[in-house]
Parts: structure tokens; C-alpha cells; sequence
């Protein structure tokens, strides 16, 4: 039986070293980094890849392992299997031997009675990164979660809290940031950046334009708290003079709708959307920003730049990083047409 995988593509923002207020990278680029990882996880057990210290991080903050990587070196490209430590979420929750080697080791399925080996308790999160093309795809099966801030936060703990940097010298200051010097000149000192955005159509999309040409309003659903006033956003306090009752009288929570008159351009379009697109926005949600025309609301998400695979179903395993490079790089050139045909339209436009 085959799993469907939906795909979602990120934009690389920054990757690399930086100084401060200089937006030129000086090393350390996506291809290096995750080199770099791939060198520091190869052969460690599971319990050992998570790149801060699990007992002083913050509480709310998951733990996060490496399960498996590969690189594929016709293409350069990377294919990234994260370990997110999880026992309260809805669906499957798998657990992996904490002493398996990256890459190895069958799995269980929870139960309350489980009395085996060590294991640690989650789920995982496959990626695949693309340096050619400055471009980090997520890739979501049933059995599989999706969490980009958590894979963001990975990266730059690895980078800042692991890996060996040749030639540089690694520091940290009194407030906790990490600093790198190339050897050769110890006076010019970098932070390591990573960060990523979802991919929506480019802005020569006719749907964009189109788009674009019929907004009448601007729509923002929120969620409010009713008993915490001073933490709301301005634009949320205007609810205050309105005496709306909440459905539920013991609710602490209310659903607003705002609906502002506006005529964006289609750069403006596409800022809202890169800005308030969600990986995985659940069907139900209410948060949510749109665009109204005469003909509806049309939500930011349908604009992201999506695709999907299949992969043979696995039993008592998740996928290898190599057996999603083998199905990946097989429609790599299918897969990656709307990116390349993106690229070449903005370039296009900047030449122009």
C-alpha cells in the first residue's frame, strides 16, 4: 500500500554568517551546514544527536533528535529524518531506542504497558533540502508530523552548540549568543542566522494578479483571550467598547472576525501570504487571514507552493533518508518545475 507524503516549500532566508546589519553571508551556507551536521550526528545514538541541553532548555520547548540523514551527491541535495520527543499529541506515537545509531533501529508503537527497551517516545519529521536552489521542502505522511520552527531551532543549535568549526574560534556572551571568528582575523566576529519562509506563487502568477485586482477587504480571524487585556494586540482592545456576549458565558475565549477595506498590490498579496501561510493548518481553524472579492474569501494557504510523493508503506519503521532520496531525486525535475519556473520569473522581473 502506498503513503501519500504532501509536500510544503520553504525559501531560505539566511543561512550562513553574519555580521551585524549586514545581510552577506561570510560561510556556513545551507550545503556546509548541513554537512556539517551530517558529520556531527553520523554514528551517534539516538539520545545523544539533540543539540541542547534537554534538563536547562525551556520547558515548553520539545526535545529533538536525529534519526537519520543522507546526501545525494549528483544533486547536492539533502534528505533530513528529525526525531520530535512527543507523547501528548493526537495519532501514532512511536518510539525509537535512544542507544540506535542514526539511521538504524526498528520502532514500537505506544502502549501504556510497554516494558521493552529504552525508547524515546515521538514521531518524525522528514525535510528535504535543496543548496541549489536555496530551498528546504517538508514532507508530511500520516505516521510523520511537520513543525518548522522546531527544524529552524535544530539547525542553529547544532551549528551554535555542536558542530566543529575548522579555522573559527567559537565564544559566547554574558546574554547567551554565540559568536565566530575566522582565526585569521579574530576582530571580525559572526552569528550563525537561519531562518525560512513558505513559497507562495510568484508575483507574475495571472491567479496572483488576478487576485490582487479584486480585493475589496482584508480578513483577520483571531482568537482572543477576554481576561487578559493588556497582552492583546492593539487592533484586538477596539472589542472592548463592543458588549458582545460570549457564546459560552464561562468561555475565556472569543472568535473575531475583522474585515478591512484595502486594495493591495500584488507584492503586498504576496507578503500577507508568505507572512500568515501555515505549514499544516488544520480544516477546523479559526485563526486564520484571507482576501475578500465579490466572489468570497480566498485564504492565504491556498497559495502556498505544494507538491506530493507516494512511498511503499513501512511496518515497525519509518522511512530511511535514503529511500526518500530514492523516490525524491527519481521526479526531482517534476517536483522542483513550479520552483525553477518561480526563479527564472523573478529574475526575469528584477532584469526588467
Amino acid at each position: 500500500m502506498l503513503e501519500l507524503g504532501h509536500m510544503n516549500f520553504f525559501n531560505v532566508d539566511f543561512c550562513g554568517l553574519y555580521r551585524i546589519g549586514s545581510e552577506k553571508s561570510n560561510g556556513c551556507e545551507l550545503d556546509e551546514t548541513f554537512e556539517l551536521i551530517s558529520e556531527w550526528v553520523d554514528g551517534r545514538p539516538l539520545n545523544a544527536t539533540i543539540p541542547w541541553d534537554p534538563m536547562s532548555s525551556r520547558k515548553n520547548k520539545p526535545k529533538c533528535y536525529c534519526k537519520d540523514i543522507y546526501k545525494h551527491d549528483d544533486t547536492g541535495d539533502y534528505f533530513v529524518v528529525l526525531w520530535k520527543s512527543d507523547t501528548e499529541s493526537s495519532g501514532t506515537i512511536l518510539g525509537a531506542g535512544e542507544n540506535s545509531e542514526t539511521g538504524t533501529g526498528k520502532l514500537v508503537k505506544f502502549t501504556n504497558s510497554y516494558k521493552g527497551k529504552k525508547v524515546i517516545w515521538g514521531r518524525p519529521c522528514y525535510y528535504w533540502v535543496v543548496p541549489k536552489y536555496n530551498l528546504i521542502a517538508s514532507i508530511k505522511f500520516e505516521h510523520s508530523i511537520c513543525d518548522a520552527q522546531l527544524f529552524e531551532d535544530y539547525v542553529k543549535g547544532c551549528i551554535n552548540n555542536r558542530v566543529k568549526h575548522q579555522n573559527k574560534t567559537k565564544e559566547h556572551t554574558e546574554t547567551g549568543f554565540v559568536r565566530m571568528s575566522y582565526n585569521d582575523d579574530l576582530n571580525k566576529r559572526y552569528a550563525y542566522r537561519f531562518n525560512m519562509h513558505l513559497k507562495s506563487l510568484n508575483t507574475s502568477s495571472s491567479e496572483l494578479q488576478s487576485l490582487a485586482a479584486n480585493v475589496t477587504h482584508i480578513v483577520r480571524r483571531e482568537t482572543i483571550i477576554v481576561n487578559s487585556k493588556d497582552e492583546r494586540a492593539e487592533w484586538i482592545k477596539i472589542f472592548d467598547k463592543i458588549p458582545l456576549i460570549a457564546s459560552n458565558p464561562k468561555s475565556n475565549k472569543r472568535k473575531i472576525e475583522i474585515n478591512a477595506e484595502a486594495k493591495p498590490t500584488v507584492v503586498e498579496v504576496r507578503k500577507i501570504i508568505e507572512e500568515n501561510a501555515k505549514e499544516l493548518r488544520k480544516s477546523g481553524d479559526w485563526d486564520n487571514v484571507g482576501f475578500k472579492t465579490i466572489k468570497g474569501i480566498t485564504w492565504v494557504d491556498k497559495f502556498r507552493l505544494t507538491s506530493s510523493i507516494e512511498l511503499e508503506e513501512k511496518k515497525d519503521t519509518v522511512f530511511r533518508a535514503n529511500e526518500l532520496c530514492s523516490k525524491i531525486v527519481e521526479d526531482r525535475n517534476q517536483l522542483l518545475k513550479p520552483i525553477i519556473h518561480d526563479l527564472s520569473s523573478s529574475n526575469k522581473i528584477q532584469k526588467n
